[in-house]
């Protein structure tokens, strides 16, 4: 046999045997295409690192009978502009508007559930942050919604300086309050501290992350407490999507701190800094989507969250004996009427009229 026939012979062996393979490996897959190699990376195969990837429903419950109460939510979104009408209900996912920057529905629907009153401050950038044009009417000041409220939950620190001393006043006055933060978007960069002073809580830059154990990804990180009190009352285990450690300058109180494993990103080292804390009548908590309805439904969340609208409700505040800290200035001033007073001679005048000149 020649070369050229051995040659030709030995490539229509390897042929077939590769055909052959090909064949038996489309017939074992039933679609044609080889079966794919085992990957040897526990990283990617092991299951261990999602403890519940099937979480069922949310179960957000209060236990508190506390009588009705009045809770002021400040999402941290401004309402649109341009004269389209928004539901504020919509800006925390109660309203078909079409607006879910802040979505908590669990938390809001589990106080209007028992009887309590939801209400939302929307300032309107335009008018709130410059002088209102003569004969505008600007939007309600933050003091007045506060004094009419007995708790508060917000999600922004940037508050104007006379703001900030309305959110003092009401906590000093037994109201309750709920700050949620998140990590600052220029990762290390700490965000605005004016309301951190005015509370005596505190921000670390960064984020907290575990690749050992988390919750979907390495971001989403479990918190467990460290005491036993009416926050942490059936939460085993709470999960933060993306959380930042925070801190109050009181000792002791409630506390959340993150698994074994857990790092901070600022550093690469590992981490138990709180990430809820308790100072008083104010919680403080480095995250905000673990409110959301897709995030109350991981781990033992649905119980925190019905422990925190228990929280907002139990206070000893009177809100009926807190005024307003910022009374309305007329058109010219806080010095004195507009108008000249009415003559006593005129009975007919109404009395109520009297009044509306005060300084």
């Amino acid at each position: 046999m020649s070369r050229a026939v051995t040659l030709a012979v030995a490539f229509l062996v390897t042929f077939a045997t590769i055909a052959g393979g090909s064949a038996l490996a489309g017939y074992v897959t039933a679609d044609g295409a080889a079966p794919a190699p085992e990957i040897e990376n526990e990283h990617y195969q092991s299951t261990d690192l999602i403890a519940d990837d099937d979480p069922g429903e949310a179960n957000v419950t209060m236990d508190s009978d506390a009588e009705s109460q009045t809770i002021v939510i400040d999402p941290g979104v401004q309402a649109a502009g341009g004269g389209v009408a928004i539901s504020p209900l919509s800006l925390i996912g109660l309203g078909t508007g079409g607006v879910a920057d802040r979505d908590i529905r669990p938390l809001a629907n589990a106080l209007i559930e028992n009887g309590h009153e939801v209400r939302v401050y929307t300032p309107d950038a335009s008018a709130s942050r410059f002088p209102s044009q003569p004969g505008a009417s600007g939007p309600t000041p933050l003091g007045e919604d506060l004094a009419e409220a007995d708790a508060f939950v917000t999600f922004r620190s940037d508050y104007e300086e006379d703001e900030l001393e309305d959110i003092e006043t009401f906590v000093e006055a037994d109201g309750r309050m709920i700050l949620a933060t998140e990590p600052d978007a220029a990762f290390g960069q700490p965000g605005p501290t004016s309301l951190d002073a005015t509370l005596g809580t505190t921000t670390e830059p960064g984020y907290v992350y575990n690749m050992v154990e988390n919750d979907l990804n390495y971001q989403r990180v479990y918190a467990e407490p460290t005491g036993d009190s009416g926050l942490t009352e059936g939460v085993d285990r709470a999960m933060f999507p993306t959380v930042t450690p925070v801190g109050t300058a009181a000792e002791g109180g409630d506390e959340f701190r993150p698994i074994d494993g857990s790092e901070l990103s600022t550093t690469r080292a590992a981490t138990d800094a709180p990430l809820l804390v308790r100072d008083g009548g104010v919680v403080m908590v480095g995250d905000a989507g673990f409110l959301s309805p897709e995030n109350a439904r991981r781990a033992d969340n649905d119980a925190l969250i019905g422990n925190l609208a228990d929280f907002l409700v139990e206070n000893d505040r009177d809100p009926e004996t807190q005024p307003p800290e910022t009374q309305p200035e007329g058109p010219t001033g806080p010095t004195g009427p507009t108008q000249p007073t009415q003559p006593p001679t005129q009975p007919t005048q109404p009395p109520t009229n009297a009044t509306n000149t005060t300084a």
